[in-house]
């Protein structure tokens, strides 16, 4: 036999074999599931027996849920209930500020849900919960039944924690831009048009809050903004905290490029303790007032209100105080059957109030939900957070922690790991692309 005939022959067998390991594949991670309708053109009928899982809220926790509950189960029944067409990040949108970002980059529709997911997402606002008969109301008064609820609503700002200060302000010259949007686009303008000289004032919130890095990635954003267009203004971070979140990092990045803990540093810190928890807002004089009584004045004043969980949540029910209690094995409510409660409106500590970890909690609900239909026994969870920031374009820094299930009625135990910084500056930009890279990976993993 020649050559060239044990050579085809060889690869002949090969790809056979390669097929059958394709085949015996495709069988293996579609067990247990009646069709393949996951696959087909989008507007599938699902059987009138199918489980019906309902969604409320679109966000990146409720959107999470419903990609991998049809990734987990092809003939569930999925609905999403979100009032909104599109979904803006809110994490990257910091970099909308010194121009890194657009708005429109950060925007994503439901529209991969619907066709390639087969999701049925309802345009409308969710008002009301029937826990009796397991039904759904919206606003335009459509009914909707489960079998499973998940809520995923995200958090209220409570603006008039904050006294003198509302949401109508926020929305004009106070804007909070804790809501990736035209706030955004409102507070980027004010800091470009402020008057040379002038002071930034950010007023952090006490915790706990969303993304707990965001308020000092932003003031350095900032920094950067006045140090190329605005040289003599100044950085005022007013905090309800007396530490923050990679405290071992941004301090070392604005010593060494904004003169921080010198006589003509560009930025000042105040935390709680010192005097920096702002009461009172007086839009009059564009001016805030600390709980000491001290006023300072600010060209632009930036107030990321306090948090407590979403209305929705708040109105049906759902909380113990200002959060949501759940069993942490399945994110299960404590107070009502069949209902799973996960992202920013859960009592979840030691979790913190992160996109990433809204959606690594969705990945357990429907893991669970999907056992459940099965008749498997639900597993233990394992929560990761890989947290990314940045200081500027070229310095990045990352926090890993991981939540493991510690018992029944327990919280879960944390271990984390928050590295320094340092002064190769290769490693920060590294760690920098690290982060920018991130964002388009999670925005990919939750929508596409």
């Amino acid at each position: 036999m020649s050559n060239t005939k044990k050579t085809q022959q060889t690869l002949n067998a090969s790809q056979e074999k390669s097929e059958l390991s394709r085949r015996r594949f495709l069988k293996e991670a579609t067990a247990g599931f009646a069709t393949l309708g996951l696959w087909g053109a989008s507007g599938r009928a699902f059987s009138k027996n199918a489980a019906r899982v309902v969604i409320i809220g679109g966000g990146i926790g409720g959107a999470t849920a419903a990609k991998y509950m049809r990734l987990l189960n092809a003939d569930v029944n999925i609905t999403v209930i979100e009032p909104n067409t599109q979904y803006i990040f809110c994490p990257g949108s910091n970099e909308v500020l010194p121009g890194w970002e657009t708005l429109e980059g950060l925007t994503v529709t439901y529209n991969t849900l619907k066709t390639r997911y087969h999701v049925n997402v309802i345009q409308d606002k969710a008002t009301d919960i029937d826990y009796t008969n397991k039904r759904v109301k919206t606003a335009r008064g459509e009914v909707i039944s489960y079998d499973k609820l998940i809520v995923s609503p995200g958090p209220t700002l409570e603006y008039e924690a904050i006294e003198g200060f509302n949401e109508t302000l926020a929305e004009g010259n106070f804007p909070a831009a804790w809501h990736a949007g035209l706030q955004t686009l409102n507070l980027r303008n004010q800091i470009l048009s402020m008057r040379q000289g002038g002071t930034v004032i950010i007023s952090a919130p006490k915790n706990p809050y969303r993304c707990p890095p965001a308020p000092y990635e932003r003031a350095s954003f900032i920094l950067t903004m006045l140090k190329e267009h605005n040289p003599t203004g100044k950085m005022l971070i007013l905090d309800s905290k007396d530490s923050f979140i990679f405290q071992n990092v941004y301090p070392y990045y604005w010593t060494k490029n904004f003169g921080y803990g010198t006589d003509n540093s560009m930025i000042e810190w105040v935390p709680k303790s010192k005097g920096g928890e702002v009461v009172k807002l007086d839009a009059t004089n564009h001016s805030v007032i600390t709980a000491n009584g001290t006023v300072h004045k600010g060209d632009v004043i930036n107030i990321i209100p306090p948090e407590k969980a979403g209305q929705f949540a708040l109105q049906n029910n759902l909380t113990e105080g200002d959060w949501c209690p759940v069993n942490f094995r399945d994110f299960t409510s404590t107070k009502y059957k069949d209902v799973h409660v996960i992202g920013d409106s859960i009592d979840g500590e030691p979790m913190p109030k992160t996109g990433y970890i809204a959606s690594n909690q969705a990945k357990v609900v429907v893991q669970a939900i999907n056992d459940e239909l099965h008749g498997r026994e639900i597993a233990y969870p394992f929560i990761i957070n890989d947290c990314v920031a940045m200081a500027g374009k070229d310095f990045g820094m990352v926090l890993t922690e991981t939540f493991r299930f510690a018992g029944e009625g327990k919280r879960l135990e944390e271990h984390y790991n928050i590295p320094g910084a340092t002064d190769d500056p290769a490693r920060q930009l590294i760690l920098q692309k690290v982060a920018e890279n991130w964002q388009r990976t999670f925005r990919k993993d939750v929508f596409s």
